[in-house]
């Protein structure tokens, strides 16, 4: 047989065996808002299907009239309710092996329904898909629901525009975009899916009109509640939803404004706005220059370097184990590279800003709930070398993947965790030094470790009651202007999967005060966001309550050559967290 024709069969063979392979939907959130990711499909709106072998292996995008066909180059999405009856075809936008996008009819019953995909005659297995009146998502820059929302403004260039960390243009469909950051008094739209059912809109992209009362919508943006001015279906685009609002003239400043939704009582995707005072080109970060932010909003990386000291207290109770505090000390982090949707995150730099209160919610695997942005930590040397109270020249290890780090105290738990150290830091200056390596130059950096921090009603919290404002009081914890507190709660429940694999549904908020204040109130709108849990570890439920001492955020900024050209930010920082177990009733 030539090697031509060996070369042929076995491609016919290979091709033969992808189109006759069985669909599979991922089982860990494999079917979610597709603007959003998050799971609960909303009735009328569009969603993801994530998983292999369900269409073609370049992608197949319906360009045709209105409405979308049900079967699209030989693949289907149908929903069939969990409890029996008539499979609701869904309509499809696109189609490829590893994702489709389909829009969910409005008549849709609220309810459990298991869903299948259908390609070239081969039917994957059901997975188990909830479907909700109202789950609005809206669309982020990275296109995965997290980091600067897709918005745009009014204001600017007829709409024509994108809401950025600053001032520029880029090309795309044959149109020119203008960007920039937003401003107080300025109108805004955000783009998504899931606001709720409406027939008109999904075959020919018609609309029934505002939906803010309806569904009572509010956008919070920094903290701070807006009425819409529309929230409701955007004409002539079956299943897109477009939410107008107006910014407030005192809203809060900065790059990574925190902004959610409310819609028919849950809250969307947690994401951020670019805002800045009138007439300003870039907006204002702590640390990121104007250079770096323009290289990130044109689509570039940042090599930023991460580090701090940090001790933990953990008050934990375990049903058959008992209760116990897990102190611990550390130094470490890393210099890794970022884009845009990931610099709410460097140097610990949350989208909430002061006086602010923020929330978030998961559905899926430990690893679609504890995920954080991907990046790739760059070497800086063998070790590091930290000085300061109780520390001298203390080796910091690399492991292998470029991560530093070292344990000073644990005192360990008996049969669980091997003590280990003692208790090393104190209040006071340290100093993180490296002397260069393969990517990054040598550097030097300080920061100042507070004397104190207490959580003085820690012992009279035991119980998150939802719907009800908590207070949190705490001494101590600022070593100067801008010092911060951020009081942190989480609440979640197996609801799938097995203990050592569950699926999750958790949620996370986080409000910040000025450490000086000594005292934080939670709103009860955010307490009732938690879902109720026991606390239970070893029956598939979590909640925990923290609060954390950490520095203003410009504290502890340096900088380090790279060895490929350029410059590397960094900050070296503190954090002194202190949490317990609770109940959320």
């Amino acid at each position: 047989m030539s090697a031509h024709r060996a070369s042929t069969i076995g491609a016919f063979l290979l091709f033969t065996a992808s189109a006759l392979a069985q669909p599979s939907i991922r089982a860990d959130a494999g079917v979610v808002n597709a603007s959003s990711y998050a799971a609960d499909i909303a009735q009328g709106s569009w969603f993801a299907v994530i998983g292999s072998a369900m269409g073609p292996a370049n992608i197949s995008i319906y360009s045709g009239p209105l409405p979308y066909p049900t079967e699209l180059s030989g693949t289907r999405v149908t929903f069939t309710p969990a409890a029996g009856g008539t499979p609701v075809e869904a309509r499809i936008w696109y189609t490829l092996a590893t994702q489709i996008a389909g829009l969910l009819p409005s008549s849709t019953s609220p309810g459990d329904y298991d869903a299948r995909v259908i390609y070239n005659n081969q039917t994957s297995p059901l997975r188990r898909v909830r479907v909700v009146a109202r789950n609005f998502g809206f669309a982020t820059a990275a296109q995965n629901g997290s980091g600067p929302a897709q918005a745009t403004n009014a204001s600017l260039n007829g709409g024509i525009s994108l809401v950025r960390f600053t001032t520029g243009s880029v090309s795309f469909n044959g149109r020119t975009w203008q960007y920039r950051p937003a401003y107080p008094d300025e109108s805004l739209v955000i783009w998504g899916t899931g606001s709720g059912p409406d027939a008109q809109s999904d075959l020919n992209g018609g609309t029934s009109g505002d939906q803010t009362a309806a569904g009572g919508s509010r956008v919070i943006v920094g903290g701070m509640e807006i009425t819409p001015a529309y929230a409701g279906r955007s004409s002539g685009s079956p299943g897109l939803d477009q939410i107008n609002f107006t910014l407030p003239p005192n809203v809060s400043t900065g790059c990574t404004v925190s902004l959610q939704v409310r819609n028919g009582g849950r809250l969307s995707n947690l994401g951020s706005l670019a805002i800045a005072s009138r007439g300003s080109a870039t907006c204002r970060h702590p640390f990121l220059t104007e250079q770096q932010l323009r290289s990130l909003d044109e689509g570039g990386t940042l090599t930023f370097g991460a580090f701090s000291v940090s001790k933990t207290d953990i008050s934990l109770s375990v049903p058959g184990i008992g209760s116990f505090d897990l102190v611990s000390e550390d130094v470490g982090g890393a210099f890794s590279r970022f884009g845009a949707d990931s610099v709410a995150f460097i140097g610990g730099l949350s989208v909430a800003q002061i006086g602010d209160c923020s929330v978030n919610r998961f559905r899926g695997g430990l690893n679609d709930v504890l995920s954080a942005p991907t990046v790739r930590a760059l070497h800086a040397g063998s070790q590091l070398v930290l000085n300061g109270p109780g520390v001298s020249n203390r080796a910091i290890p690399v492991d292998e993947d470029n991560f530093y780090g070292v344990n000073f105290f644990t005192p360990g738990i008996a049969g669980v965790i091997p003590p280990s150290g003692s208790p090393t830091l104190g209040g006071g200056t340290y100093t993180l030094t490296g002397s260069g390596g393969r990517e990054v130059g040598a550097f030097n950096a300080q920061t100042s470790f507070p004397a104190s921090f207490t959580w003085t009603n820690r012992g009279a919290i035991s119980t998150i009651m939802r719907n009800q404002p908590l207070p949190v009081q705490w001494t101590g914890g600022g070593t100067g202007a801008g010092a911060v507190v951020t009081v942190v709660g989480l609440s979640g429940t197996q609801v799938g999967g097995t203990l050592d694999d569950p699926i999750l549904e958790v949620a996370v908020f986080v409000c910040t005060s000025a450490a000086s204040a000594g005292q934080l109130t939670v709103p009860a709108a955010v307490t009732g966001a938690l879902p109720p849990a026991s606390g239970d570890i070893t029956a598939g439920s979590i909640a925990l309550l923290g609060v954390s001492a950490d520095p203003a955020p410009n504290v502890g900024q340096f900088t380090a050559p790279l060895l490929a050209g350029g410059t590397a930010a960094g900050q070296f920082t503190y954090s002194w967290f202190i949490s317990k177990s609770v109940s959320v009733q």
